[in-house]
Parts: C-alpha cells; sequence; structure tokens
C-alpha cells in the first residue's frame, strides 16, 4: 500500500513522466511555427529541469512564462543555428548524392566534427540562456566550453538519439510509443547532464560575485582611511 502514496518513489516517478509528456507535447505545438522552435526548446528545458529536480509542480503557467521572457533572444540564437543547420544539409545531401565513399575522408571528418558540433550546442544553448543572464555572444560560448566539459555525456545523449531514430525506423508500426519512450530517456539523460553541469557553474559565478564584493569592500575600506 505505501508504493500508493503519493510521496512514494513510484508516484512520483509517474508523476515525473506524465509531467515531462505534457510538456513535450506543449513543446512540439509551440514548435509547428519553426520560427519559434527556439523559444520553445528554451522553455522547455528550463520547466523539464526543474521537474527533474522535483522544483516545478505545474507545467503550463511555468512554460509560457519561460517561452515570453526569453523568446527574442532565443529566436535571434535559433535563426543563426537554423541557418547552420541548412548549409549542413545541403552539405550532407551534397555527399550522400555523390557517394560517401567517394568524398575525401578529411572532408568526411569535417563535416561530421562540425555537424556534432552543432548538435551539441542546440542540446545546451537553448538550457544556459533558460538558466542564466547571458547575451547572445556569452550563450555560445558558454555552450561550447560545456561541451568541451561534458564532451563524453553529451556524446551518450547523441548516441541515445541515433539509437532512437535507427529503432523509428526499425519498429516503424510502434512509431508512437517508439518516439515518446526514446524522447523520455534523452530528454531526462540530457537533463541530469546539465542539472550538473549549471550547479558548478552557478557555484563559480557566486565565488566570483563574492570575491568581486569582497575586492569591492576592500577599495572602499582604503578610500575611507586615506
Amino acid at each position: 500500500m505505501n508504493l500508493l502514496k503519493y510521496d512514494s518513489p513510484l508516484i512520483q516517478f509517474i508523476n515525473t513522466v506524465i509531467d515531462l509528456i505534457i510538456l513535450n507535447v506543449l513543446c512540439t505545438i509551440c514548435c509547428i511555427p519553426i520560427i519559434t522552435i527556439g523559444p520553445a526548446l528554451t522553455a522547455k528545458y528550463d520547466v523539464a529541469m526543474r521537474i527533474v529536480r522535483r522544483e516545478e509542480p505545474a507545467v503550463f503557467k511555468p512554460f509560457f512564462k519561460a517561452f515570453k521572457e526569453n523568446f527574442k533572444q532565443a529566436t535571434i540564437i535559433w535563426v543563426i543555428l537554423l541557418f547552420a543547420c541548412a548549409l549542413l544539409c545541403i552539405d550532407w545531401s551534397w555527399m550522400i548524392d555523390t557517394g560517401i565513399s567517394n568524398v575525401p575522408v578529411l572532408y568526411f571528418v569535417a563535416a561530421s566534427f562540425i555537424t556534432l558540433v552543432v548538435l551539441f550546442i542546440i542540446m545546451t544553448i537553448f538550457p544556459i540562456i533558460s538558466r542564466f543572464e547571458v547575451t547572445v555572444k556569452e550563450a555560445f560560448k558558454t555552450s561550447v566550453l560545456f561541451s568541451i566539459v561534458y564532451f563524453i555525456g553529451l556524446l551518450s545523449v547523441a548516441s541515445i538519439m541515433g539509437f532512437s531514430l535507427y529503432a523509428c525506423i526499425k519498429y516503424f508500426r510502434y512509431l508512437p510509443a517508439v518516439v515518446v519512450l526514446s524522447h523520455l530517456v534523452v530528454e531526462f539523460c540530457l537533463c541530469l547532464i546539465l542539472i550538473r553541469g549549471f550547479k558548478k557553474l552557478e557555484e563559480k559565478f557566486s565565488d566570483t560575485e563574492e570575491d568581486s564584493d569582497e575586492n569591492k569592500s576592500e577599495s572602499n575600506d582604503i578610500t575611507e582611511a586615506e
């Protein structure tokens, strides 16, 4: 009977899964205009990390609040990334039409590396602007540095994405179930990496602010003494 209590691990797990499913449906609807994908992803990961940390029981109100607050910045970033994705699509289409075996190895490796970099940026930059007040330039810089530090974790998530795509093709008749399940796994794993990384960033920023305040205080004391 204890398993059916509201605060039991089983019920909390079920509530988390349901909240994430609702969040993903909401995000998908808001992504339909395409140009709003950036703000939608920003709002999605803002709420998703709260859900995983069990800080936010609601979904709709926090989602639309984050969507509105980050709309301008997230849209600018998404337009830049959309342009990069379009160039990569053209590049990969050319390589496939030409035949991968006929493409120079160095060119293929470079294209693969750039694709991975863009994917990592898409995975991390929207959660970053949802969590920190940064400029567009700072967001890209932080995203790249975060991707380097957590390269193995992000690569693992990217591998799960690749396997999910394969599963969608392999088990096409079960497509809705495969999409929902794989998306939840990817989202949950990515949130764990982001939460861990953001905690360290917040501690670093906190230490920097404290040092800055101490330096200002010492400077004021010296000034007063003079």
